[in-house]
């Protein structure tokens, strides 16, 4: 397990998820906690048909306008020193796989590369260099971007949005890798999501179903976070998967879009290719927006960080290290908190065994 924040971090505090109560919208089965040493499963329980079909009719094309880009802010400043941490085992990737379940094309791994922390740090000041820019929507229905979507979600009776990705995983063919407080809120009870749905390639600004929601909407049915996240409200661990159903088309996530490949325990000084889909000003949560960023000098111990303009909204984003655009390469963090004194450094808990335990749903061997 990863070290907890300092104390004086801490104390900072956090602004997360927490509204006014919007109504009971609850399913009728609600989510229980499951705590299993370092990682807690939400399970809601098998969805019905009706349930599902609750879930649908809930997210109105206004539900989803109003729904509340979720804004992590670890605090007024940067602390001047880190937590020590880094690889807690050996490197591991697995390449994701195209629509229909075939292997993708994906470039070769760069495992040899992860197996120590920083290799060097780099010489920028802030704010770090970044290359963001809207993905062209022609793109959104090609993989591999068709992969990223919008994540939109109940939790205390108030309407957020969050980002994700399809990430592989042999034994469920329906799973999004995001951040573990757009699955969970820890400031009203530590609950789970309700009314949680992924939407891949979303285009808000689309006008038919067709176009906002190509390949349909995935209803959540279970949801794993770290438990020192959930209990502890650690950013460190702030890791989330999300299981979802197949979508109204009868169709699983990755037979739909395919998966993103995913990588832990790797090196923290990497070049990634960022996605999500922001939602406070300057954007506006309808387009997915893309961002190309090396590690910054501020990646040190459990966490790692790049230049980014993104803002809320964009939680839970994949950070893709290998990645082109005919090949999906590996996911091996997300767009998770920032300082307000420095908005433009985006930062992502290190992608460690942990991480792979909650991508399991708490049972690596099966994953």
């Amino acid at each position: 397990m990863m070290t907890k924040l300092t104390t004086a971090r801490r104390r900072l505090g956090l602004i997360a998820i927490a509204v006014p109560v919007l109504g009971a919208f609850a399913l009728s089965s609600t989510s229980a906690l499951a705590a299993s040493g370092a990682v807690t499963v939400g399970q809601s329980g098998a969805i019905s048909a009706s349930e599902q079909a609750s879930v649908l009719a809930y997210w109105t094309p206004a539900r989803r306008a109003a729904a509340k880009g979720v804004d992590v802010i670890a605090g007024a400043q940067v602390p001047s020193s880190r937590p020590a941490g880094g690889p807690d085992g050996p490197p591991s990737s697995q390449a994701g796989s195209l629509p229909g379940g075939a292997p993708s094309a994906s470039g070769a791994s760069s495992a040899s590369q992860g197996t120590g922390p920083v290799l060097a740090a780099q010489p920028w000041g802030y704010p770090l260099p970044y290359d963001a820019f809207g993905v062209p929507v022609k793109s959104y229905k090609t993989y591999p971007y068709r992969v990223n979507g919008t994540i939109f979600f109940n939790n205390n009776g108030g309407g957020f949005k969050c980002s994700g990705a399809a990430v592989f995983n042999a034994h469920n063919s329906g799973e999004v890798d995001t951040a573990g407080h757009c699955v969970a809120n820890t400031d009203s009870g530590n609950k789970f999501d309700e009314f949680a749905e992924f939407v891949p390639a979303y285009n808000g600004n689309g006008t038919t179903a067709a176009q906002i929601e190509p390949y349909g909407t995935f209803v959540a049915n279970s949801y794993s976070t770290a438990t020192e996240w959930i209990l502890n409200r650690n950013l460190e661990d702030d890791f989330g998967s999300m299981s979802v159903n197949k979508s109204q088309k009868l169709k699983t996530l990755s037979q739909a879009v395919g998966t993103d490949g995913w990588a832990y325990n790797f090196s923290d000084n990497e070049q990634y290719v960022e996605f999500g889909y922001p939602g406070e000003a300057p954007y506006n949560g309808t387009t997915m927006e893309e961002n190309w960023a090396a590690s910054g000098p501020c990646s040190a111990g459990n966490l790692v960080c790049t230049g980014s303009p993104f803002t809320g909204g964009s939680s839970g984003g994949p950070w893709n290290i290998d990645w082109t655009p005919s090949s999906a390469g590996y996911i091996n963090g997300h767009t998770d908190f920032y300082y307000t004194n420095e908005p433009l450094t985006k930062y992502s808990p290190y992608y460690n065994n942990l991480w792979h335990e909650v991508h399991c749903f708490d049972k690596p061997a099966e994953c």
